[in-house]
């Protein structure tokens, strides 16, 4: 694939970052439409002198000397505006650096998250809290750990915090693979994750309810002599609320009493002193989070790391604009314009750095077609998006959200696939389409370049058993549909049972000589009305086979649909599945994935 010239980018990335400034031209338009026809208005002089006398005595045309000055005026002001404006149509690798701000969020699920002390319980609130704290990540690296009887990471540290936000609504109790509270083994869990991705200091910001009064000492000596420092958000209240169970009643425990799980305030805040951590209950405003997680306490200024990535930037040709500005200027400025002192203000305003700032809404006309695209797409709009994106992968996704399968298969399709995700989105929208075999080769070459792609086995799995499902229907079909001529060639390969049949219908024939003559001349008559009438007989077997082809079709169709509302990822069954796949390797490991007693609380 070549890559495109400087003029096929030109023509396709070309727009302003700053199209606001090109307003400014209007009123330069304006200034020098008036000045041009300053001298032609009516004066005094109109009045007094014959009109044929007039153009004698006074010279009201401008020469070209004294137009030259609005020329210039006019295309330094356009090309300031312009310059102003930041025309673009390349983009440059700019390294990026960042601060060191690594942050693992471990979050309790064991089933006193379902209690009522929050409206409507505490999971509930805390997410919307989880939520906030990802919102305001605006730099640095997050991870998620879930724990209840055992820890299961979520997401590992990533910037990606878009993903994280979409998991959340997914993440409950009812997904964990076993009860209990063992924050020993998610506080270890999230060492490992900030070890892992080589961050020197971190924080590991805790969402719970309450500590055992045993961990305590146990987590002090895990993080004792690491740069990890512990932030304990309290979730839920010290009065407590219980726990709903089916069928109307509470969560009870061996002594059949409701159990009322309580905010451990004074715990947590006993924890916190111990490992030199703070503390704070979860409110409705964020002063909680700007407290646990306030950087000028743990990080210094010049903590700042060079990223192994480059951020590209739109490269600004305005500046090479003010050198066709400054010979303008000069110009006028020999004829000692006033006005040079205010477009010297105007060029200094320019070479100035200045932010890149967005575009006004109205100024759609400004944005590339993929930024359109993106546009349309946060608006909900998936079928607009997938007529503005030039990006196959976009396309194709925006098209596979607006049911446009075909248009999915064909965006997808139209570069050939790179990775592991980009076979897996076709597959999908293939499995969509009802191209099944098209969908299991897509998912065979996702798990080829990357085994351990879970979605794309599990999808595999279910659209083979659409598969086998749809080729057995047709070859039940072919079998129902299959003409007389083909079954008498059938039944010829069965000599012995023919052999035998003829020889009793010869008997019967050689007793009734009769009937043979009536047999014949019947199967005459159906012979010639056979001729004369086959497509009324080829829809009287259509009709009477229609009930029972219709509601094998229906029940079939029903089944398909059932199959293919499975193909849509549920984040939470697709955790769930994770979870307990750890949960089962973590025993035959003989690692125990709990390091509680086996008498602790299922709470």
């Amino acid at each position: 694939m070549t890559e495109p010239t400087l003029i096929q980018e030109f023509f396709t990335n070309f727009h302003f970052l700053r199209p606001l400034w090109l307003l400014a031209l209007i009123p330069a338009l304006l200034l020098v439409y008036y000045l041009w026809h300053l001298n032609e208005s009516v004066s005094s002089w109109d009045r007094a002198i014959d009109k044929e006398l007039l153009p004698y005595l006074l010279d009201t045309n401008k020469t070209a000397a004294e137009r030259t000055p609005l020329i210039l005026l006019l295309a330094l002001w356009t090309l300031t505006s312009i310059a102003l404006a930041g025309p673009v149509w390349q983009k440059i690798a700019q390294p990026v650096q960042e601060r060191q701000d690594a942050l693992v969020i471990v979050y309790d699920q064991s089933l006193s998250m379902y209690a009522t002390d929050y409206d409507p319980n505490r999971l509930t609130v805390s997410k919307r809290k989880m939520m906030d704290i990802l919102a305001l990540r605006v730099e640095g690296q997050t991870g998620l750990i879930v724990y209840a009887g055992d820890a299961h990471t979520v997401t590992p540290l990533t910037e990606d915090s878009v993903t994280m936000t979409a998991l959340l609504p997914s993440i409950s109790p009812n997904i964990m693979p076993s009860f209990g509270s063992n924050t020993l083994a998610a506080v270890d869990l999230a060492k490992s994750l900030l070890g892992d991705a080589g961050a020197l200091s971190g924080t590991i910001l805790l969402a719970t309810d309450g500590v055992e009064q045993r961990d305590h000492e146990a987590i002090a000596a895990s993080l004792a002599g690491s740069n990890y420092r512990l932030s304990i958000l309290g979730i839920g209240t010290p009065a407590g609320a219980p726990i709903p169970a089916a069928g109307g009643d509470f969560l009870r425990d061996a002594n059949g009493a409701v159990v009322v799980p309580r905010l451990d305030r004074n715990s947590l805040q006993g924890l916190a002193r111990l490992v030199n951590g703070r503390y704070a209950d979860m409110q409705l405003e964020s002063d909680d989070i700007e407290y646990l997680l306030e950087e000028d306490s743990f990080f210094g200024e010049d903590e700042l790391t060079d990223v192994d990535q480059n951020f590209d930037i739109w490269y600004e040709v305005g500046p090479w604009a003010l050198l066709l500005v400054l010979p303008l200027c000069a110009l006028i400025f020999r004829r000692g314009w006033i006005l040079t002192i205010a477009l010297s203000g105007l060029l200094g305003s320019s070479l100035l750095p200045t932010q890149q700032a967005q575009a006004a809404d109205w100024a759609s006309l400004w944005r590339t077609p993929d930024q359109q695209g993106a546009r349309a797409y946060e608006n909900r709009d998936p079928a607009g998006a997938a007529e503005l994106f030039e990006s196959p992968q976009w396309r194709g996704a925006a098209a596979y959200h607006a049911n446009d399968f075909q248009g999915a298969i064909n965006a997808y399709t139209s570069t050939p696939p790179e990775n592991a995700d980009a076979h897996y989105n076709l597959g999908n929208a293939y499995a969509k389409a009802l191209a099944f075999e098209e969908a299991v080769a897509s998912y065979d070459i996702a798990i080829a370049m990357e085994p351990g792609h879970e979605d794309a086995i599990h999808n595999r799995a279910i659209v083979q058993s659409l598969l086998e499902e749809q080729q057995q229907q047709e070859q039940e079909q072919e079998q129902q549909e299959q003409p007389e001529g083909m079954q008498d060639e059938q039944e010829e390969e069965q000599p012995q049972e023919e052999g035998e049949q003829e020889e009793n219908e010869q008997e019967q024939q050689q007793e009734e000589p009769g009937e043979e003559g009536e047999q014949e001349d019947m199967e005459a008559e159906e012979h010639d009305s056979q001729e004369s009438g086959q497509q009324d007989q080829t829809a009287q077997d259509e009709g009477a086979r229609n009930p029972s082809n219709s509601n094998a079709e229906s029940e079939s169709q029903e089944s398909l649909e059932q199959w293919l509302r499975r193909i849509d990822d549920d984040p939470g069954e697709l955790l769930q599945r994770k979870f307990q796949f750890e949960y089962r390797r973590r025993q035959l490991e003989n690692r125990s994935a709990s390091t509680q007693p086996g008498e602790s609380q299922i709470w």
